[in-house]
């Protein structure tokens, strides 16, 4: 584990599970449409929890969070370290 001025830069539990969610989405997003170039500048990832499971959303920002356009979940359960992704608002059949 290395420090910089006393602060641990180890990777985290919760590093480690979005680097699962990122991978897992990676290959998800293979199979579907290459995302619009207007969209790759306001692209964000959102995390949020739910008991175990650590919920990555990829989404592209909008003005009004209601706006936002949600382009995956990825779901990893922090015990398991399974992975589940759902793929929306891209059209299936192109690839990256």
């Amino acid at each position: 584990m290395e420090r910089v001025k006393g602060i641990s830069t180890a990777p985290t539990e919760l590093d480690e599970l979005q680097e699962l969610a990122r991978v897992a989405t990676r290959e998800a997003l293979e199979s579907y449409e290459r995302i619009p170039a207007e969209w790759e500048k306001k692209l964000t990832l959102g995390t949020s929890f739910e008991g175990d499971d650590r919920i990555f959303e990829l989404y592209i920002a909008a003005e009004r969070p209601s706006d936002a356009v949600v382009i995956s979940t990825a779901r990893v359960n922090r015990k398991s370290k399974s992975v589940s992704v759902a793929i929306t608002n891209l059209k299936k059949g192109a690839s990256l």
